[in-house]
């Protein structure tokens, strides 16, 4: 193995592995051998194989300061640090005093720097801007109400999102403190459908156990269309977070919204829809593999309005495809139903309203640090509805930039 070894020190990970290959095959249970393959293959871009040997090393040879090492390293690099901080630890017991020891160390306090950082930064502000594309502008906030504006006309808008919290610890396990957010449209032509948000707010998190965690949010919603009052709001979410095995969780949200509309010259009936909406979601995180993550929800929520034809029950499914593509790309991909049955008869029809909405999207995002990052996408909406005026279709393309503070 005296060539591979070489190999191995000079970086040449793939001439290395065929050398520790080779004599694995002579000795398939020489730690030695299981361990600088393990290092080659996780170094020239077969790390599952590589950890796979480094399990294998470990378990012929527990005590091995260099096999518990480079399992640190391998989890540190995937951003497991408590798993990494177990065998940096182990690593630095079993080699007081060499290099390794010093090695292993040094990760230990690049960790403990890092979770204290994580700790100690109790605000965070995040600005996004960019262009769209929609091919039927509706007036639709970002996490706002969707009005029932349908404009039948496309237009270039540019918007800027803004999104800030400051969440002091009152306890180790509780944080709360004040969110604020900041949404604003401005149409090339369109200018009646501008739309500007405002959401202040007050968040609670509070970690109950390891597996166990409770959010609640507060937030007042302040919306002006076209500069026109065009909504006020107050909502209540309360979450639950339950961590199962590695990588899987589930979330349990409850969201209560009392909504008071404003009738403006583009909306003269617009308080008709006045009243409150429950919603209740589960959501579950599937791990599909080390590069795939996958997420399915179901919601179901009821509308009452002084109006019992803007009044409605729905059911909303959901299933979205995180994928990591390598060298910082990402793709999301995303797919929508919710139908919503009216309560009565739309005046004029003889009918109550059904509508049925599906929605698919996909995004493409090249993240350049941990502060910035920029995304392009493409989102499909079609809405099938039994009162023809309802009815529409639309693509919107987006690009944006997105800055951490």
């Amino acid at each position: 193995m005296t060539k591979g070894t070489l190999a191995l020190d000079q970086k040449e990970y793939s001439e290395a592995a065929d050398d520790f290959a080779a004599a694995l095959k002579e000795k398939p249970d020489d730690p030695s051998a299981n361990l600088y393959l393990g290092i080659a293959l996780c170094n020239s871009g077969n790390d599952q194989e590589g950890e796979k040997l480094l399990k294998k090393a470990l378990k012929l040879d527990p005590i091995s300061p260099r096999t518990n090492l480079e399992l640190g390293i391998l989890y540190y690099k995937r951003g497991l640090h408590e798993e990494a901080m177990d065998f940096f630890e182990t690593a630095n017991k079993l080699s007081p005093g060499t290099e390794l020891s010093e090695i292993a160390k040094d990760y230990i306090r690049d960790i403990q720097e890092k979770e204290e950082q994580i700790v100690l930064k109790y605000w965070s502000i995040s600005f996004s801007a960019g262009a769209q594309y929609d091919s039927n502008v509706i007036l639709e906030p970002s996490d706002g109400t969707l009005p029932e504006g349908i404009s039948r006309k496309s237009d270039w808008r540019g918007v800027i999102y803004i999104d800030g919290k400051y969440m002091p610890a009152v306890t180790e396990n509780l944080f709360i403190g004040p969110t604020y957010s900041f949404y604003q449209s401005i149409h090339k032509e369109l200018d009646d459908f501008n739309v500007q948000q405002h959401l202040p707010g007050i968040i609670l998190n509070y970690t109950v156990s390891k597996p166990l965690s409770f959010r609640a949010l507060y937030t007042f919603e302040y919306t002006t269309v076209g500069k026109e009052e065009y909504l006020s709001s107050h909502s209540i979410s309360p979450t639950i977070t339950i961590a199962e095995r590695k990588g899987f969780f589930t979330t349990i949200q409850y969201n209560y919204q009392s909504k008071d509309f404003k009738n403006s010259p583009l909306f003269e009936n617009n308080s008709e829809r006045d009243g409150s909406n429950n919603l209740l979601r589960i959501t579950q995180y599937i791990p599909v593999s080390r590069t795939a993550a996958l997420s399915l929800s179901y919601s179901y929520d009821n509308d009452s309005t002084d109006e019992d034809y803007w009044a409605y029950s729905g059911h909303t499914g959901n299933i979205d495809l995180r994928l990591d593509l390598g060298k910082k790309w990402s793709i999301d991909l995303s797919g929508e139903y919710y139908q919503k049955n009216y309560d009565a008869e739309y005046p004029g029809t003889g009918e109550k309203r059904e509508d049925k909405t599906a929605t698919f999207s996909s995004t493409l995002t090249k993240t350049f640090s941990s502060n910035f990052d920029v995304t392009v996408g493409w989102q499909y909406v079609k809405n099938r509805s039994n009162i023809d005026i309802f009815e529409y279709e639309r693509n919107i393309t987006t690009c944006f930039l997105r800055m951490n503070l």
